[in-house]
C-alpha cells in the first residue's frame, strides 16, 4: 500500500471518528444501518483479426500472433459498494473491487494498486462544515462530458489498458482528495479541489515494457518494446560495437583504434566508399568474422549492409531492430526503419563510446503527498444556457522521458562532440565525466568499468490547465430539440516529443531524442439531438493545437507523434493541428425499454477509425446481458490504426444483488 493510501485511510478514520461525537445527541453513529450492494460480473473478449499486436513482437522475424477467435480478455469481478450514515448530514461509501483476468499479463491479471484492478476503488465520506459540502477520500470528480475522449475532465487519471474502449467511467481513476462545494448566488455553484497527484496508467511504460499487452501505443513501444524500443537497442548497440572494437584491436594493433577512426561513418560501410570503410570490410570478411565468403567491398552496397546485418546478428541474434535485415534493404535516405540507418553518419569513433553500453529504466516523481489544486465554477445564463470555468495547477497525468548517461558508479556523463580532424565533416560522439575521463572501448582497454549505461528517467511534469465547458438547449421546428455544447481546455508548459534527425544521425541518442515544452489548446464542439422519439444522435468536432510544433525541415528536427511515433514508420512526425470527427448514437429498445444499444464512430485526421458497438439488455431486475464490438482500422500509423489486430468482440453478464 503506498504511502498516500494509508494518510488517506488515516484521514478518514478520524473523520469518521470525529463524526462520531458530533453526532453523539442524535443517535449512536454506530448502531447506524448499513447497506450492502454490488454485482458479479464477467466479461469475455475475443480478438476478431489475426496477427501479432504491437505488445507481442519478441524479435524482428515475429510473424505469428494471434488467431481470431483467440480469447483477449476473460475477467470476473466481485464489486461491493457500502454505505452507511452516521448522522442526517454525514455518510461513507466505499465500493470494493475484486477483479481477475485469466489473459491479463503480468501486471494485469489481478488486483494491482492505482488501476481499474485496485481493490479499494472508492472509499470517501460525505459531510458538510459550515454550510459547505465535503466530499473526503478516494474519489472520482468529472468536470468533462465529451464522447469517447476525455478532455476536461482532467482531475482524475486514466487507466489505458484497453485504450478507448472502456467507459468512462470504468477507465478513470480515483485518486485521495478533498473536494468542497458551496453554492453562488440562485444558480451557481463553486467547487474546490485538493487531490493526490496520479499518473495515468499506460501499458509499457515501465522497465518489464508489459510484453504481449494488446494495447500498447507505438510510442510507447519506441521506448520499452522488446524490438523496437531504446531501452532495449542500446544494450544490443553496445555488444555490436564491442564486435567492431575487438576486431580493430586486433585487426589494426591498438585498443585505441576505433576510437580512431573518425573518418569513417556506418554509411561509408555500407556503400565502401573510404579507405577506412574498406580496410573495415576486409577486416569483417576475414576468416572467423561474419562477413566471411561475401564479396564486399567498395561499390558492393548490398554486399556491404549484409555484412553489417552479419555483424549485428552476431550478438543480436535477429532479436532487436538494429537492422533490417541487410542487402537490399538498407535505405538510410528515404526510409529508415532500423537503428543503424538512423545513425547512417556515426563515425566508428563514436561506436568506441558505446563498447559494451547498458540501459535502465528508472522513475523519480514527487512525493505521493505533492497536490493538485484547482477550481470550477458552474453557471447558468436564463434557463437554456450553462457554462463552467476551470483551473488546475497539477502534475501532467501523462508521463514523460528524460534521457542521460552514466558511468559505472552513478556520475553523469557529458555528452561531447567533436569535428574530424581529417576534413571530412562527419561528427564524432565522445563520452566523459566531469573531469574529462572518457568512457567506451579504449577506456575499458586499461579500466573495465569504464561502460556508460543510458538512463531512461520516467518523470511528471507540473502545468497549469485552464478551461471552460458550455452548453445551450435549443428547440428547432425542423428537427426539435437540440442542445449546442463545447469543452475547451489550454495546458502550459507540457511535454511532447522532439526528434533531432541530424543529431540521431551521427549517433547523439540523448539529442536527438528529448522532451521538450509545448503549450496545447485542445477543444471539443458538440450538437445532441433527438429523432424518432427516444433515439440520441450527438456529432463532434475535435481539435489538438500544439502550440509550440517544432518543424525545421532542414535540420530535420521536429516534434513527433507521441502515439505513433516509431523506428517502423520513420519516427512519425506529429501534427501542429489534429483533428478528430466523432458521431454517436444511442437508443433504448423493448417493450418495457429494458435494453439499450449505442454506437460510437470516431475518425481521426490521417486515417484511422475505431467504431464501438454495444449492448446491454436486463434479461430480469437481477440479470443484465451486454456484448461489444470494438473495430480498429484504416491507416496503421495513426492512433487507432496500430491497433487493427487488437479489435475484438466481448460478450458479459452482470448478476446484481
Amino acid at each position: 500500500m503506498t504511502k498516500s493510501s494509508i494518510v488517506g485511510m488515516a484521514a478518514l478514520f478520524a473523520l469518521v471518528s470525529s463524526t462520531a461525537v458530533w453526532a453523539e445527541e442524535e443517535e449512536n453513529p454506530w448502531e447506524a444501518e448499513w447497506e450492502v450492494s454490488g454485482y458479479l460480473k464477467n466479461e469475455t473478449a475475443f480478438f476478431t483479426g489475426n496477427g501479432p499486436t504491437i505488445g507481442e513482437l519478441r524479435s524482428t522475424n515475429t510473424t505469428s500472433g494471434q488467431d481470431a477467435g483467440d480469447m483477449l480478455k476473460f475477467e470476473n469481478a466481485l464489486n461491493l459498494f457500502i454505505n452507511g450514515e452516521f448522522s442526517y448530514q454525514t455518510s461513507l461509501h466505499a465500493q470494493l473491487n475484486l477483479v481477475y483476468d485469466t489473459e491479463g499479463v503480468t501486471g494485469y491479471k489481478g488486483h494491482s494498486l492505482d488501476s481499474q484492478h485496485d481493490i479499494v476503488r472508492e472509499l470517501y465520506v460525505d459531510t458538510v462544515a459550515n454550510g459547505i459540502d465535503l466530499r473526503i477520500g478516494k474519489q472520482q470528480v468529472v468536470w468533462g462530458t465529451a464522447d469517447g475522449i476525455k478532455l476536461l475532465d482532467i482531475v482524475n487519471p486514466t487507466d489505458w489498458r484497453e485504450f478507448v474502449q472502456n467507459t468512462t467511467e470504468d477507465a478513470r481513476l480515483p485518486v485521495w482528495m478533498i473536494k468542497a462545494e458551496t453554492d453562488m448566488g440562485e444558480t451557481g455553484n463553486f467547487q474546490f479541489i485538493l487531490s493526490q497527484r496520479k499518473e495515468n496508467a499506460i501499458p509499457g511504460m515501465n522497465g518489464s515494457g508489459d510484453i504481449s499487452q494488446p494495447f500498447k501505443m507505438k510510442g510507447v513501444d519506441s521506448i520499452t518494446g522488446p524490438v523496437n524500443g531504446f531501452l532495449n537497442l542500446v544494450p544490443a548497440l553496445g555488444a555490436v560495437s564491442n564486435t567492431f572494437w575487438g576486431g580493430a584491436t586486433v585487426g589494426f594493433g591498438s585498443t585505441a583504434a576505433l576510437s580512431g577512426v573518425t573518418h569513417t561513418t556506418v554509411q561509408n560501410f555500407v556503400d565502401g566508399s573510404t579507405a577506412g570503410a574498406t580496410g573495415f570490410l576486409t577486416l569483417m570478411s576475414g576468416a572467423g568474422y561474419p562477413c566471411n565468403g561475401l564479396a564486399v567491398g567498395a561499390g558492393a552496397t548490398s554486399a556491404n549492409a549484409t555484412c553489417l546485418n552479419n555483424v549485428a546478428q552476431a550478438t543480436n541474434n535477429q532479436k532487436t531492430n538494429l537492422i533490417d535485415g541487410g542487402g537490399s534493404n538498407w535505405d538510410s535516405a528515404s526510409n529508415p526503419n532500423s537503428t543503424f540507418e538512423y545513425m547512417p553518419n556515426a563515425t566508428f569513433a563514436t561506436f568506441d563510446a558505446f563498447v559494451n553500453a547498458s540501459s535502465e529504466y528508472r522513475k523519480d516523481y514527487p512525493g505521493e503527498l505533492a497536490p493538485n489544486v484547482g477550481f470550477r465554477i458552474k453557471d447558468s445564463i436564463g434557463s437554456n444556457f450553462n457554462f463552467s470555468l476551470n483551473y488546475l495547477w497539477h502534475y501532467d497525468a501523462n508521463p514523460y522521458i528524460d534521457m542521460h548517461w552514466e558511468g559505472s558508479n552513478g556520475n553523469r556523463l557529458n555528452v561531447n562532440t567533436s569535428a574530424d580532424p581529417f576534413g571530412t565533416g562527419n561528427t564524432t560522439v565522445t563520452l566523459a565525466d566531469d573531469s574529462g575521463a572518457r568512457y567506451g572501448g579504449s577506456a575499458q582497454a586499461t579500466d573495465t568499468t569504464k561502460k556508460a549505461k543510458l538512463v531512461f528517467v520516467e518523470k511528471l511534469n507540473r502545468i497549469h490547465s485552464v478551461g471552460s465547458s458550455f452548453d445551450y438547449a435549443a428547440d428547432f421546428k425542423a428537427v426539435g430539440p437540440v442542445v449546442f455544447r463545447g469543452e475547451f481546455l489550454y495546458q502550459a508548459d507540457t511535454k511532447t516529443p522532439v526528434i533531432d534527425r541530424t543529431k540521431l544521425g551521427y549517433g547523439d541518442l540523448v539529442g536527438g531524442m528529448k522532451m521538450e515544452d509545448a503549450d496545447m489548446f485542445k477543444y471539443v464542439l458538440g450538437a445532441d439531438f433527438t429523432f424518432f422519439t427516444n433515439m440520441m444522435v450527438s456529432g463532434q468536432f475535435i481539435q489538438f493545437v500544439n502550440l509550440d510544433f517544432i518543424d525545421e525541415g532542414s535540420s530535420n528536427r521536429y516534434t513527433a507523434d507521441p502515439t505513433v511515433m516509431h523506428l517502423s514508420n520513420g519516427l512519425q512526425k506529429g501534427r501542429k493541428y489534429k483533428e478528430f470527427y466523432s458521431i454517436f448514437f444511442s437508443k433504448p429498445f423493448g417493450e418495457e425499454q429494458q435494453g439499450r444499444w449505442n454506437n460510437i464512430f470516431m475518425i481521426e485526421e490521417g486515417g484511422g477509425y475505431w467504431n464501438r458497438f454495444d449492448v446491454e439488455y436486463a434479461y430480469t431486475d437481477e440479470l443484465i446481458l451486454s456484448s461489444e464490438y470494438n473495430a480498429y482500422f484504416g491507416e496503421e500509423e495513426t492512433m487507432f490504426g496500430q491497433f487493427t489486430n487488437s479489435s475484438n468482440v466481448q460478450v458479459g453478464l452482470k448478476y446484481l444483488f
